[in-house]
């Protein structure tokens, strides 16, 4: 119990520095005694929560109080989340950010579209929505306004990176993300058109090169609105499951280290990739 009253000295601490209030204080009480729980345990079951608490209450008394602050309407999630986060990005003032926006699915019926800072091998969640769908497809609309929170959440000083995967290939985006100040990865399907200054217009697939090899292109545009000028960094990359075709754009020219930033995204999944032995083409 030792670690569990140091750990609760430091959240408590941190939490009302934050200038997180709650209408009593035992409700704050009970919201830092369930972070430690969360943490020490490692789970999400409140009977292992309940095992990091101190004081002399009966167990199931213990559990009841955590499942009641839980289920207590009057408490709002993103009230809470959001001065902790900001509080904790301070930390990042001046620093190069890289986030990662992903979907997921839940029991084939709901989706997750989330923000995360990738950090130390992980991906710290910033904000995210959940909403009732038949498929993974999301829309640049149900996403954006997650972007403009948190840009208004980061420090001004800070270089923001964003990373995402095919499903997020939307010119939309790409303008949000520039209006923003940030910078941009991200991985496009092969069906996606390239128009190169004297050449014929042609899609990503055909452009693929053979394993082994990476293609840079420079100041192209794409799609059939023409959107650009960007820059296409292609390659066979090998992945745990085998070789993957990349192929990523960028606001900014690209090289073999394109890849290695776009890899940070699997950092939610834990995915390692390997660019060795690549012979490199830029155009």
């Amino acid at each position: 119990m030792e670690n569990s009253l140091k750990l609760y000295r430091i959240i408590m601490e941190f939490v009302w520095q934050s200038g997180i209030r709650f209408h009593d204080l035992r409700t704050l009480n009970v919201f830092v005694w369930s972070i430690i729980g969360l943490l020490m345990s490692h789970q999400v079951h409140l009977s292992q929560w309940l095992l990091y608490r101190t004081g002399s209450a009966k167990a199931a008394s213990k559990q009841r109080q955590l499942s009641r602050w839980l289920h207590n309407p009057k408490i709002d999630p993103l009230t809470i989340y959001r001065p902790l986060i900001q509080k904790a990005l301070l930390e990042f003032a001046g620093q190069t950010l890289y986030l990662a926006l992903d979907s997921s699915r839940l029991w084939n019926r709901f989706t997750i579209v989330r923000l995360a800072l990738i950090y130390r091998g992980r991906a710290l969640p910033l904000t995210w929505i959940v909403q009732a769908s038949q498929t993974a497809k999301v829309t640049f609309t149900d996403y954006q306004p997650l972007l403009v929170s948190v840009a208004a959440w980061l420090p001004s000083s800070c270089r923001v990176i964003l990373l995402a995967d095919r499903g997020f290939g939307d010119r939309r985006l790409f303008r949000q993300t520039r209006k923003l100040g940030w910078h941009f990865r991200i991985r496009l399907k092969s069906a996606f058109w390239v128009y190169r200054k004297g050449k014929a217009p042609s899609k990503i697939g055909r452009l693929m090169p053979a394993k082994g090899e990476a293609l840079f292109l420079h100041r192209v545009r794409i799609t059939k609105h023409r959107y650009g000028p960007v820059y296409l960094a292609l390659a066979h990359v090998q992945t745990p499951e085998g070789y993957e075709q990349w192929a990523i754009v960028s606001d900014e020219p690209t090289h073999l280290t394109t890849f290695d930033e776009y890899g940070l995204r699997f950092d939610i999944e834990i995915v390692c990739t390997q660019m060795t032995k690549t012979r490199v083409f830029t155009i």
